[in-house]
């Protein structure tokens, strides 16, 4: 049976998010930092271990180009998106690859993720994969062959257990001798301890902002929070980052306990799922036109430290102090840091299709939507699994459903017209009208 619609016509006070010149100077320092740390002589290494930061804070001063260095800039300009991945194709890779490891083999094949902006190249040390998934492990083969330097692929299993926590450790510990003896440093266990107690902290507090979403009115919409993620994607290990999630967490409820709205109205609130397009990233802000807004993602939640109850709840994690956790030792923090890699919710659950129908129905409910949008991403064959089954398991729990398709980076592979007009037709099903006024404030223009 479908879900009863009721439109809200409150109009909320709203302001600018203050963290997000903080987002935007973390942003530019990260870029500029793996070109500094090779100039010094530090550790740069290739590669997209997004799960394991706090143990590669034991390499001290380093720094690593995920998804290629100029990865953000390429995306926000089809025409060279487009040049990137046709340099990918060229060599032989296939159009259905996916489009965002070919857009970071692109970079490698055309020179740019090894040439810093002021022309000079570098040659990382090695590259380190976590593999999430058989396409990243292959780019890191590639990588590894083209450039000459040394592989380390480490496996991580989707299911969280005392045995793969266990399976994982070993391996990281494994990987700290293989680091040393390449780059010939020693691994400094002091910063790999204060790096672990870091990414903790920095995913407990992002859970607890997304959970704050939760509120009517919502203090972001999706495109907003899907900026103010960014710093936890490649340095969340940094007390900077904790020192910015602080602030954000403070904005956040403060901005909540005073009813600021991310956009002064939420006619109706919309989920996300899936995937937008990187280079059409303005997507997310076509609710704003019917006052609505999406206001959650499971890919947003993903940096979060969750406790994902069986009928799909999320509930914030326990923080380490919380849990008993003792990081006193190399052994201790390594443990720890494969303990979060499967408490972050994402880890555990993008893979295992026996959960996800259920989560995606309940994340609907506990943050108050009453329609949203499956984005059908041809570019990542992994997300994919189990897509429509989540479609008809929302649809099954009263909820209206719309859907596009699109390739993440792939700009040949989308329609602006056509989606914007599918997604026109099915805001017009659910009832919204468009405003007579829809403007938008410019805040995130450059993202």
């Amino acid at each position: 049976m479908q879900r009863e619609i009721v439109l809200n016509d409150a109009k909320y006070e709203t302001k600018p998010v203050e963290c997000w010149a903080k987002m935007k100077e973390l942003r530019r320092w990260h870029f500029k930092h793996t070109w500094e740390v090779a100039a010094r002589g530090g550790t740069v290494f290739i590669g997209m271990p997004e799960g394991i930061q706090g143990f590669l804070a034991g390499l001290g001063d380093y720094a690593y180009p995920s998804y290629g260095p100029y990865f953000t800039r390429m995306i926000r300009d089809p025409q060279q998106t487009i040049k990137v991945l046709e340099a990918t194709e060229a060599r032989g890779h296939t159009r259905d690859m996916c489009s965002v490891m070919k857009g970071y083999i692109g970079q490698l094949y055309l020179g740019m993720a090894t040439r810093a902006p002021q022309g000079y190249t570098i040659k990382p040390a090695f590259v380190i994969q976590t593999l999430n998934c058989h396409t990243m492990a292959q780019t890191g083969q590639l990588y590894s062959e083209y450039l000459g330097i040394p592989y380390l692929a480490i496996d991580m299993p989707h299911k969280s257990s005392p045995e793969t926590i266990e399976y994982g450790t070993a391996q990281l510990m494994e990987a700290i001798e293989w680091m040393e003896k390449i780059t010939g440093k020693k691994y400094d266990d002091e910063k790999l301890i204060e790096g672990v107690k870091n990414e903790w902290k920095s995913a407990h507090l992002w859970a607890s902002i997304q959970i704050m979403n939760q509120n009517i009115p919502a203090p972001y919409d999706l495109r907003m929070t899907w900026s103010l993620r960014m710093p936890l994607i490649s340095m969340r290990e940094r007390p900077e980052v904790v020192d910015y999630l602080k602030m954000l967490y403070d904005e956040t409820k403060y901005r909540v306990n005073n009813q600021i709205s991310a956009r002064g109205m939420e006619t109706m609130r919309l989920f996300f799922e899936g995937f937008p397009p990187y280079y059409y990233i303005q997507i997310l802000k076509q609710p704003q036109e019917y006052g609505a807004i999406y206001i959650i993602n499971e890919n947003n939640l993903g940096h979060g430290l969750w406790k994902i109850q069986s009928d799909g709840t999320y509930l914030v994690g326990e923080t380490l102090e919380e849990r008993g956790i003792p990081i006193r030792n190399r052994e201790e923090a390594v443990r720890a840091e494969m303990a979060l890699y499967f408490d972050r919710g994402r880890s555990g659950t993008w893979y295992f299709p026996p959960s996800r129908h259920i989560e995606v129905v309940k994340r609907a409910k506990d943050w108050k939507c009453q329609a949203g949008v499956i984005a059908l991403d041809r570019g990542c064959h992994g997300y994919q699994v189990s897509i429509m089954e989540r479609k008809m398991a929302l649809q099954e729990a009263g909820f209206l459903v719309g859907t596009f398709e699109h390739s993440q980076a792939d700009p040949r592979e989308f329609s602006e017209a056509q989606t914007v007009d599918r997604m026109e037709a099915f805001f017009d099903s659910l009832g919204l009208k468009k405003l007579v006024s829809a403007g938008v404030e410019n805040e995130d223009a450059e993202e």
